[in-house]
Parts: C-alpha cells; structure tokens; sequence
C-alpha cells in the first residue's frame, strides 16, 4: 500500500477515533508508531469534536482551531465560522510549527473520510462553500491526492450535483444484493482528462480490512 512504499499520507477522522483508524492501519501491516515518528503519517482527529455538538470547549490561552496530539491534530470547532476564521489566519501567518503536512513536498495522499459529518453543524451552501474555495484550494496548492468521502441519500441533490461538478473525480461505492448475498461494488463514475473504466468492479474485503477487487 501507499504507505508501505514510502509514501505520505494524512488521514482525516470524523467517524471513528483516531485510535481506531491505528488499528486498521496496524492490521494491514503497517508499523504505524515508525511511519508516524519518520513524519510519513499524520492522523487528525476530527471525531471528538462530533461528540461534543461539533465543539470542544475553548481553554484559556487557546487561540488555534487545532490543537497538537500524538501523530496529528485535533480539531476544536466543526463550525464553518471557526474552520473560515482558521484559514484566513493561516493564510496570513503560515501554518502552525508542528502541522508537518505542511512542509511535505508534492504527491502526498490526504484522505478525508466523511464530509457528511461536517452538515450535521452546519447548513449545506456554507460548508460546501467552504469545502470548494478554502479546504480544496488549499489541497491543490499542496499538491496532494485528496479522497473526501460523502454519503449518497441524506442531503439535498444540489449539494452532490455542486461537489461533483467542483471534484477531479468521483468514485462510487455501493453494496448490492445478489441472490442471497451482498456485493461490494466499486466504479470509476469520472476522472477529469483521463480515460477511465466506468463498469462497476466487485471488490472483496479481507478480514483484516484489506480490499481488493476481485472482477
């Protein structure tokens, strides 16, 4: 995987707790404590904030959005205010000494699991907007590989039809019923200028939470 080949990646958590994405790491065999200590990975807490109706309570002296923890950082306010105020200051002053994602150079994998939990704080036009000419320029400017997860069903058609059209490409994952079974499957809906196969793919997750495609 990306990782075992030496690559860099910053995983973004708003599901599940940053302790749980180590595990998952650590059980497709990758020596997470080495990889976080050569600064290859960067695991953000965005999950915590999600139990606390999308803020955690400011303490006295604390003036940055985020705040440093083990092998990342943690995310203080889920409010698209909190997350506008926080880009114009680092646009401004520069990133935080220990965000190290930053100093990565280009080709680094950022993944961001669920955007969906970002709407459970705020109202869909106001974070998508901060999405699309804040997080995702951002990104550019990086150079990264960016995957940024949304569920399918739950918001509104504009909101998909809006992200869609501002992403390089979508991926659809679907479970379906076949006979008496259920079927992971995987497509390739569109890659802006590049050709790409559009069928769907069944994919097979491993008991140790490997997928692989499998047709």
């Amino acid at each position: 995987m990306y990782l075992q080949a030496n690559g860099r990646v910053v995983y973004a958590t708003s599901t599940r707790p940053p302790e749980a994405v180590k595990e998952s790491l650590a059980a497709l065999g990758v020596n997470v404590p080495a990889t976080i200590k050569e600064s290859r990975l960067d695991i953000d807490d965005w999950c915590t904030a999600t139990l606390t109706g999308g803020r955690i309570d400011t303490e006295q002296g604390k003036t940055s959005l985020f705040e440093p923890i083990e092998g990342g950082d943690r995310l203080r306010s889920w409010k698209v205010a909190d997350l506008s105020l926080e880009w114009l200051k680092t646009t401004k002053y520069g990133p935080q000494s220990w965000d190290v994602i930053e100093s990565w150079p280009p080709g680094a994998l950022g993944i961001f699991d669920s955007y969906s939990e970002g709407l459970r704080f705020n109202e869909e036009n106001p974070f998508l907007e901060w999405v699309i000419s804040r997080g995702w320029p951002n990104e550019r400017r990086a150079r990264r590989i960016h995957f940024g997860g949304v569920a399918r069903g739950i918001h509104a058609e504009s909101f998909y039809s809006r992200l869609e059209g501002a992403s390089d490409g979508i991926i659809d994952l679907r479970v379906m019923e076949r006979g008496d079974e259920a079927k992971n499957l995987l497509r390739v809906r569109s890659l802006k200028g590049q050709p790409h196969d559009t069928h769907w793919h069944e994919i097979e997750v491993k008991s140790n939470g490997q997928a692989v495609l499998v047709s």
